[in-house]
C-alpha cells in the first residue's frame, strides 16, 4: 500500500505557525485519555495509588506507538526503503494497531511486574478500555482517509451525515467505512465487557483481557477481509493472520490451560483480623467494658447489643458515643488497665485457630494479623495463646495510617512482607472487616460460629463465610484469583 493523497484542511485541526496539530493525534490521545481515566476508576477501588498508572501511561504510549509505527514500516518496507524519510512522518497515518498491541503488553509485563502487580489482573482493568481506544484511533484514520473498503455507490451513503460521505470520497470513488464498521464493533466490546462480562462471567484473572482478544480479533479479521489497503504477506492479509492466533490465545486463556499451563495461579498473603477471629475475646472485652461503665458511668446499663457492637470500631469510636472529648484519654487508660488484669484468666484462642494456623505456616503461606487494638494488647494476645511465631507482621493501632474499615493496614501488611496485595485474603468476624477488604477489593472471610453474627456479615456481602477455622486450608488450596471479582 503506498501513502494516499491527503486533503490537509480535514487532517489538520490547529496550526500555529509552522506547528501543526492533526484531529489523528487529537482522536489517538482522547482515546488514550479515555481509556486511562477508567482505569484510573477501577484502581481506585482495587486500592492502588494513581501515581502506578501515572507514572505507566506516558512511557507505554510513547512505546505503543513506536511499536505500532515500525510493524506497519516493516511490512510496506518497499515503500519506506525508497522515502525513508517519511518513515517517522505518523501524522500522515500509518499506525497498525496490532504493533501498538504487541509492545504496550511486553511494556507492561516488564512494568508491572517491577511494582510488584498482577499483569493479568492490570489487564482486566486496562484492556476494556483498549477498545474506547481504539474505536477513537479508527476516526483518526477516518480523518487520514485510510483503513477504507471497496468502491460503493453514492447512494450507499444516503443515510449518512455528509461529513462522513464527503470524507470517504477517495482515489475518486466512494469508498466503504470500515473504519466505521471496526469503531462500532470495538464500542459495542467495551459496552458487553465492561458492564456485562465482568460481572457474571468472569471466573479466572485476566478472563477480562482474554475476552477482548476473542471480540477484537473476530472483528478485526471480519473487518479487514473488508478492507483494501490491508497490509500483506504474500497472498495473506498480515491482520487476518495475527487475528486468528489473537482469537485462539484468548479462547486458551478463557478455559484456563493457559493458567495451567503457565502456573498464573498464586498462593494468597492471608491477613488476620484478632479479636474474635483468631483468639476469643468476647468475655474478656464485655468484662472490661461493664467494669469501665462501672466506674465511669455507673447510671449507664450496657445492654448485650451494645456490647456486640463495640467490636470492630476502635476504643476513641466506641467511647465518643458515651463520654465527652476531654475525658476520652482517661476512659481508655481505664480500659487498658482492667483488660490487662483480666486478660491472662479471660482470653482464650478461638477454637481450632493453633490448628490453622500452624499448618497454614507449614504450607508456605506468608501471614499477618491486622487489629484496630493497640499493638501491646495485641502482641500480648498473640503470645497468650501461643500464635505469636507464626506470623512474619503484626500490626496494631499505631502502626495503621487509618483504622479500619480503610484498608491502609492491609496495605502496609502487604508491603512489609514485600508482596503485591492482588492476592490477598483477610479473614474477620464482623462487618468492619469485610468492607475493610472490599475497600481494595480483597478477598473477605467472614468467621464466626455465632449465627447472629453471621447473619450481621452477609449485610455486607463477604466473599466467603466459615464457622470453623479449618476451612480456611482447604479453602487456601482453591485454584482463583483471591480478590473480590464483583469490585469493579
Amino acid at each position: 500500500m503506498k501513502t494516499m493523497q491527503l486533503f490537509p484542511d480535514t487532517k489538520i485541526i490547529l496550526s500555529i505557525g509552522g506547528l501543526h496539530v492533526t484531529w489523528y493525534a487529537v482522536l489517538i490521545l482522547t482515546g488514550v485519555l479515555v481509556a486511562y481515566f477508567l482505569a484510573q476508576k477501577t484502581m481506585k477501588k482495587w486500592g492502588y495509588s494513581k501515581t502506578i498508572l501515572e507514572d505507566y501511561v506516558i512511557p507505554m504510549m510513547a512505546l505503543s506507538i513506536i511499536g505500532a509505527r515500525l510493524y506497519y514500516v516493516i511490512f510496506e518496507w518497499d515503500f519506506y526503503s525508497a522515502h525513508p524519510d517519511q518513515i517517522i512522518a505518523i501524522w500522515n497515518g500509518g499506525l497498525a494497531i496490532y504493533g501498538g498491541l504487541i509492545v504496550g503488553v511486553l511494556y507492561s509485563i516488564y512494568y508491572f511486574k517491577r511494582q510488584r502487580i498482577s499483569a493479568l489482573r492490570m489487564a482486566d482493568c486496562i484492556m476494556p478500555g483498549v477498545m474506547v481506544a481504539q474505536a477513537f484511533g479508527r476516526w483518526g484514520n477516518f480523518m487520514n482517509q485510510e483503513a477504507f473498503g471497496k468502491i460503493v455507490p453514492e447512494s450507499y451513503y444516503a443515510l449518512f451525515p455528509s461529513f462522513i460521505k464527503d470524507q470517504m470520497y477517495i482515489q475518486g470513488a466512494y469508498r466503504e467505512p470500515t473504519f466505521l464498521y471496526e469503531s462500532a464493533g470495538n464500542i459495542l466490546g467495551f459496552l458487553f465487557i465492561y458492564f456485562i462480562f465482568r460481572k457474571r462471567f468472569y471466573k479466572r484473572r485476566g478472563d477480562c483481557a482474554f475476552m477482548y482478544c476473542i471480540w477484537y480479533g473476530v472483528l478485526r479479521f471480519l473487518v479487514e477481509g473488508l478492507r483494501t489497503d490491508s497490509l500483506m504477506i504474500g497472498a495473506f492479509r498480515v491482520s487476518q493472520l495475527v487475528s486468528l492466533a489473537i482469537v485462539l490465545f484468548g479462547i486458551f486463556g478463557l478455559s484456563g490451560l493457559l493458567h495451567k499451563a503457565f502456573h498464573w495461579n498464586h498462593k494468597p498473603v492471608i491477613l488476620f483480623d484478632l479479636d474474635g477471629t483468631l483468639q476469643d475475646s468476647q468475655h474478656l472485652v464485655f468484662e472490661t467494658f461493664k467494669e469501665v461503665f462501672r466506674i465511669r458511668k455507673p447510671e449507664h446499663q450496657l445492654s448485650q447489643e451494645e456490647l456486640y457492637s463495640f467490636f470492630g470500631p476502635t476504643l476513641e469510636e466506641t467511647f465518643l458515643k458515651y463520654f465527652k472529648k476531654e475525658e476520652l484519654d482517661d476512659v481508655i487508660a481505664l480500659y487498658q488497665k482492667i483488660n490487662i488484669q483480666l486478660h491472662d484468666t479471660l482470653l482464650k484462642p478461638m477454637p481450632n485457630a493453633f490448628e490453622t494456623v500452624s499448618t497454614l505456616h507449614e504450607q508456605g503461606y506468608q501471614m499477618a494479623v491486622v487489629s484496630n487494638k493497640r499493638i501491646g494488647i495485641v502482641k500480648m494476645g498473640l503470645k497468650a495463646i501461643h500464635l505469636e511465631p507464626y506470623f512474619d507482621v503484626v500490626l496494631g493501632k499505631e502502626q495503621l495510617p487509618e483504622p479500619k474499615p480503610n484498608p491502609s493496614g492491609l496495605l502496609e501488611a502487604c508491603n512489609l512482607l514485600k508482596v503485591g496485595h492482588d492476592d490477598v485474603i483477610y479473614v474477620g468476624d464482623n462487618v468492619t472487616d469485610i468492607l475493610c477488604a472490599k475497600n481494595m477489593a480483597a478477598y473477605s472471610v467472614g468467621f464466626s460460629n455465632d449465627e447472629r453474627q453471621l447473619e450481621q456479615q452477609k449485610q455486607a456481602h463477604p466473599c466467603k463465610q466459615i464457622t470453623d477455622l479449618r476451612e480456611l486450608i482447604e479453602l487456601c488450596k482453591e485454584e482463583r484469583a483471591w480478590s473480590d471479582n464483583t469490585i469493579w
